[in-house]
């Protein structure tokens, strides 16, 4: 396994390893914003996001079955690069680009070369990354990162977030979506509001800035809200006043947001994870918007990490 990469700019710190082309920290003085939770850390996740139903789906007439990656829920989990070492391509103190290639399998049988890169700015951490295919056929495309955030205490509860999306999935007990709902755009959701046991879709209506409490997440968005620039941008205000902001570019189509309430132990609900995504989970199976590269062509996304 290669060496993890530290980079430094100023008092900021960031530390990327080549397994997975992974943020797994980063750090702005004393303040940690992104931090490992051993669950997918930081992870560039391709050439699928999040979850595909029984690992299968058909593409141009063809069947696929992928390999079965989360038994329990009987899924294919997070695409085929986030546990296999990326190569080091240029690096100096406050940057790394890596790049890898996904060869043809009897799951997914096509190729593509992935690159990400990460750079330490004065605004804080930009992130790009693009697929090429280099081959004779289209791909079925997605991307996805699996950065974990700092919530300024101990625990998320007190931590506020503001997620910019119209649309929310409810999912089955699998965690595929079963609908997608859009929120009331009328609704006002009170800061202090929390959910009771029965799922329901004010309890996951953050638009507006309101405190995390106990709701529990690991869900995904969609129709995100957009600035004037195309970008989207997710916020998380921390107990300790200071404010991560996750800005992605018009190519995502979809935020995933995780409390962590599966983890075991001390890390149970002490980091949040907001991951951008170029389509929702299970979009192979459905066949519903995710991206298409043709022969030749690429797909360059960019997002970034900033605290305020």
């Amino acid at each position: 396994m290669a060496a993890n990469i530290r980079l430094t700019l100023g008092e900021d710190t960031a530390v990327v390893s080549p397994t997975g082309a992974a943020l797994m920290e980063y750090t702005v003085g004393d303040r940690p914003v992104v931090v490992s939770m051993n669950a997918f850390d930081g992870a560039v996740l391709a050439p699928w996001p999040n979850r595909i139903a029984d690992g299968r789906f058909e593409f141009n007439g063809h069947r696929h079955q992928l390999p079965i990656t989360e038994p329990a829920r009987n899924t294919a989990l997070h695409g085929l690069v986030a546990q296999t070492d990326w190569q080091v391509t240029a690096s100096d103190d406050s940057s790394v680009s890596l790049n890898t290639t996904i060869p043809s399998s009897e799951g997914y049988p096509f190729e593509l070369i992935l690159d990400a890169k990460y750079s330490l700015s004065d605004d804080g951490i930009i992130v790009r990354a693009r697929a090429q295919n280099p081959g004779s056929h289209s791909v079925p495309f997605g991307f996805g990162f699996h950065p974990w955030f700092h919530p300024g205490s101990a625990e998320i509860d007190q931590s506020q977030l503001s997620l910019p999306a119209e649309t929310w999935f409810e999912t089955d007990e699998r965690l595929i979506p079963v609908e997608e709902k859009t929120f009331d755009t009328g609704s006002l959701i009170p800061t202090d509001h929390e959910h009771d046991e029965t799922p329901c879709i004010v309890c996951k209506d953050f638009r507006s800035l309101r405190t995390v409490a106990s709701t529990v997440l690991d869900d995904a968005f969609g129709s995100p809200q957009r600035g004037a620039d195309g970008w989207s941008r997710a916020r998380l205000k921390g107990a300790d006043g200071r404010t991560i902001q996750v800005g992605m570019d018009e190519h995502f189509r979809t935020w995933q947001v995780c409390t962590g309430d599966e983890l075991p132990g001390e890390r149970r609900r002490r980091a949040i994870a907001i991951e951008p995504m170029t389509c929702a989970p299970n979009a192979f199976a459905t066949g519903a918007d995710f991206d298409v590269i043709d022969p030749h062509d690429e797909l360059s996304v960019e997002w970034t990490i900033g605290l305020h």
